[in-house]
């Protein structure tokens, strides 16, 4: 039993490796903290190395939080795992790291390689960093190289995709530009 709680957390893991174990905005410190895995039910095949957690799934790992109808975990013999969230809306939360802004998506799926460390979310999909927002039916974001790809499909807003991109504060340290006429302001 003990055995199989380890596996159950292991697998689980995968599910918090979207923005906890490689993406450099996350909170660092979530990654040493214990995982917490709340469902109506789970079951764990060793044999194939599947793991099933079904009913308001939730998935807590400090400041990450993961919300999901359904998860599903698989882990092939090498260690490599694949992770499929789905549900009416699949929602994941987790403080950016050395910041008070959050990071904040949805889908109505979202799958997970931690070999290629690319999430997809599809179907109605919404990142949110800080105050920044893209919109899409499928976002595709690799947590390595933080490079994200968004597409519309064919009935996403009119065949169109959605970026709001708040602009940076200006530094007001820096000495005035002049005026085109060579003027100081």
């Amino acid at each position: 039993m003990k055995n199989k709680c380890r596996s159950y957390a292991r697998l689980a893991l995968l599910a918090l490796s979207l923005c906890a174990g490689h993406g450099a905005h996350a909170e660092k410190a979530d990654r040493d903290k214990p995982i917490e895995i709340s469902a109506d039910r789970g079951n764990l095949d060793q044999l194939k190395g599947v793991t099933v957690w079904q009913g308001n799934v939730i998935i807590v790992q400090g400041t990450l939080k993961l919300n999901a109808d359904r998860a599903t975990v698989t882990q092939d013999k090498q260690g490599n795992q694949t992770m499929q969230a789905t549900g009416r809306q699949v929602m994941f939360r987790q403080k950016m790291d050395g910041k008070n802004d959050w990071i904040e998506g949805q889908a109505n799926q979202l799958d997970y390689n931690t070999v290629t460390h690319v999430a997809v979310l599809t179907g109605n999909a919404r990142v949110k960093r800080g105050s920044d927002l893209v919109i899409g039916n499928v976002i595709t974001y690799n947590t390595e190289t933080e490079l994200y790809e968004v597409s519309s499909g064919a009935s996403s807003n009119g065949g169109r995709v959605t970026a709001i991109i708040q602009p940076k504060p200006r530094d007001t340290t820096a000495p005035a530009a002049k005026k085109p006429d060579g003027n100081a302001p």
